[in-house]
């Protein structure tokens, strides 16, 4: 009896032992595996090579193999990440807003077919975007404009046109992405051009329109008026930062007001036909004060200028928010 409990035990002990090994073993094959296990920087050399001769910043490309690295990323999973991105430098459209998308991505460990999927939405969106921004540059009074420049420091360091057009394109493919239609992204660069934002030669602000064209509370269901309020902004001489806050103004003032968009529109109207600087506008906008005079004021054709209302949320106003 004794030697069978003997060999019972030396028999689960050699079982125990085969199990150990066996879970060992597989182990050791998935950390070693190029999936999860460790890579060094060389293996990365391939996916940065195609980058440069695609015309892609070297620093960039370096930034972002570091954060695969950090992230366990094969670096054939990071090229199947990047392939969007690297379409668009070998045709010398604007990619860093994927590689900052892919980037972005990582660092919240998203799956990385997720971040493909979404990369392909902006190389569309992109890809979209040079039919309708191409042509409307290669117009002569639409050159002249570019050759201005932009803002001073954009002048004194020669930005040059193929910066514009990347900026353009991705404002614009921003706004297709945001279901505006293409018609309506013509129509407001259309009315851009004979304006005074052109013979000011404020690109940046014209671009920050183009942005805020989806954000306005118009746009879908009456993008002439929306084209026709961010026109009138830009003519008025409202800078790139004073453009990018008009849709969440809009959005302060039907709330504080409770008047409807119209009414709204018809108060901006007034007060920049009353050469109201833009940053009073704006204020006004934000506490609800859409006729932008003092308490009891009413503008002609507007019901009220949300004084009565005014109170919810006054002082609340977001921060202004940064020029890219």
């Amino acid at each position: 009896m004794e030697k069978q409990i003997i060999n019972a035990k030396g028999s689960g002990c050699c079982r125990f032992i085969s199990g150990l090994v066996t879970m060992l073993a597989v182990s050791l094959v998935y950390l070693l595996s190029p999936a999860f296990g460790q890579t060094s920087a060389g293996d990365y050399n391939p996916v940065i090579e195609r980058g440069i001769s695609a015309g892609m910043d070297a620093d960039r490309l370096e930034s972002l193999v570091a954060r695969a690295q950090e992230r366990r990323v094969s670096p054939e999973r990071l090229e199947g990440m990047m392939e969007p991105a690297l379409s668009l430098a070998e045709r010398d459209l604007p990619y860093n807003p994927l590689l900052q998308k892919m980037t972005e991505g990582m660092a919240k460990s998203v799956a990385p077919g997720t971040i493909r999927q979404v990369l392909e939405q902006m190389e569309q969106g992109i890809t979209r975007s040079v039919a309708i921004v191409d042509p409307w540059m290669a117009r002569e009074e639409v050159r002249i404009v570019m050759e201005r420049g932009g803002e001073p420091r954009q002048r004194e360091r020669g930005a040059s046109a193929r910066e514009f057009r990347n900026v353009f394109l991705e404002t614009t493919s921003h706004a297709l992405q945001q279901n505006v239609a293409e018609g309506t992204i013509r129509e407001f660069l259309d009315q851009v051009v004979p304006g005074r934002a052109a013979e000011r030669g404020a690109v940046p602000s014209i671009a920050a329109g183009l942005r805020a064209l989806p954000e306005m509370l118009a746009t879908q269901d009456n993008p002439e008026m929306s084209i026709r309020l961010l026109i009138r902004a830009l003519n008025a001489g409202f800078t790139a930062g004073e453009m990018q806050q008009l849709p969440d103004a809009f959005r302060y003032a039907g709330l504080h007001s409770q008047l409807p968009f119209e009414n709204i529109a018809g108060g901006l109207d007034w007060q920049m036909g009353q050469n109201m600087p833009a940053d009073i506008i704006l204020e006004n906008l934000f506490q609800g004060n859409v006729g932008g005079g003092p308490p009891g004021f009413s503008v002609p054709g507007i019901d009220g200028n949300g004084d009565d209302n005014a109170d919810r949320g006054r002082g609340r106003r977001p921060p202004t928010p940064s020029v890219p």
